[in-house]
């Protein structure tokens, strides 16, 4: 065969492109396979075999860049959010304010079913506070942490007292305010809603911001 003829030219083409098929799928039901190699006697359709690893991986990339475009699209919505949030809670005029924003604005910013707040101080009065021991809170944080997506089950009974049936997952979020903190409990009545493998990078910037302000309340 001629290094020139078009049917060499077409195997160094492809050789050098190997993803074409990736690419175009639709060019594999035009081909033909042996249905035997040299090397071995047995026989078995190496058509329908090419073409079903080929259609999965293509099927396979599919989904992968689908993930990677949905996640990007959902990062930069979240962005978005907390933005809005955050200039939210920097025009906040009053500590009273400030809670009532970091209550209800966290639950609709989470999507979340049930959120809690409490304060490891019972000198701080507000109808969207609970108090909580300051003992108990700091057991649910290791090692300085902001947020818990460790989920255990006791924190349940004792982050959501009276929806303890119906909160499937949870996440907890402490926030400094002086020698004290604040816990705020984002509860879901859907298993999958919180999970230990979730990204908190903009949950932490947010809790930054709070405790900025609130500096402006000590």
């Amino acid at each position: 065969m001629s290094k020139d003829s078009a049917e060499e030219l077409v195997i160094q083409y492809l050789k050098k492109n190997k993803d074409i098929f990736l690419n175009h799928p639709e060019l594999i039901e035009e081909l033909n396979f042996p249905s035997k190699l040299n090397s071995i006697n047995k026989i078995f359709d190496l058509n329908a075999y090419r073409f079903k690893k080929f259609k999965n991986d293509y099927d396979q990339l599919k989904k992968q860049m689908s993930a990677i475009l949905k996640a990007g699209n959902s990062h930069i919505v979240s962005q978005k959010r907390i933005l809005k949030s955050s200039l939210k809670i920097l025009n906040t005029k009053s500590l009273s304010k400030l809670i009532d924003l970091i209550v209800n604005d966290l639950k609709l910013l989470l999507a979340c079913d049930i959120i809690n707040c409490f304060f490891t101080n019972n000198k701080l009065k507000h109808n969207n506070l609970d108090q909580i021991d300051s003992k108990i809170a700091s057991s649910y944080f290791r090692n300085k942490s902001q947020t818990n997506l460790n989920q255990n089950p006791k924190g349940i009974l004792i982050f959501f007292p009276n929806k303890s049936k119906v909160i499937k997952s949870y996440i907890l979020l402490k926030i400094n305010y002086a020698t004290e903190n604040f816990i705020v409990a984002l509860g879901s009545k859907n298993s999958e809603k919180f999970s230990i493998e979730q990204k908190v990078d903009l949950i932490k910037y947010l809790i930054n911001i709070i405790e900025i302000k609130l500096k402006e309340f000590k």
